[in-house]
Formats: C-alpha cells, sequence, structure tokens
C-alpha cells in the first residue's frame, strides 16, 4: 500500500471513530488500531480541518446573543456572547 492509500485509510478511520462516539483508545482496541499509528493520523487529520476552512470569523458585534460551539462528537454548548469564554470552550477540546 503506498502513502497515499495508506493516508486515505487511516483519514477513513478518524472519520469513522469520530462517528462512533468511542474513546480513541476503545476505537484502537476494537478495530486493532496501534494507538501511537492512530494518534499520529489524528493528529495530521486537525491540520487537514484547518486547512480546509473548517474555522469561522466570530463578529465582535453581532446581533445574537448567544454562541454555539460544536464540537467533532457532537456536543454542542450554547453560550454568552463572550469571546473569552468560547476561546477558551475552542482550546479544550
Amino acid at each position: 500500500m503506498n502513502m497515499q492509500e495508506k493516508r486515505a485509510v487511516m483519514l477513513s478511520m478518524i472519520s469513522d471513530w469520530r462517528a462512533s462516539g468511542k474513546s480513541k483508545k476503545t476505537y484502537c482496541a476494537e478495530n486493532g488500531i496501534n494507538e501511537a499509528t492512530f494518534y499520529y493520523w489524528f493528529s495530521r487529520s486537525k491540520g487537514e480541518e484547518t486547512a480546509s476552512g473548517s474555522f469561522i470569523n466570530i463578529d465582535k458585534i453581532s446581533s445574537k446573543h448567544e454562541v454555539e460551539v460544536i464540537y467533532p462528537n457532537g456536543v454542542r454548548i450554547k453560550v454568552a456572547h463572550d469571546l473569552a469564554l468560547v476561546s477558551q470552550l475552542i482550546q479544550l477540546y
């Protein structure tokens, strides 16, 4: 398997893991994946998300009074329009 094929397979596994709702460790154990390898590809997938424009701009002056943070595992958090708090929530992931 060449590097591009391996990359496609691992990124597909990352996507499958996200949809599963399981911890990384549990997912790796159930699927016979070396954890170090999984974490390597997981860190690489984060770079691709950033490069593909997964971030959005937040207007400092907005008519909305709430901001919703949606994590990749599906957890949604609505908070008052407080950019410092939103920043902390983003850093938690």
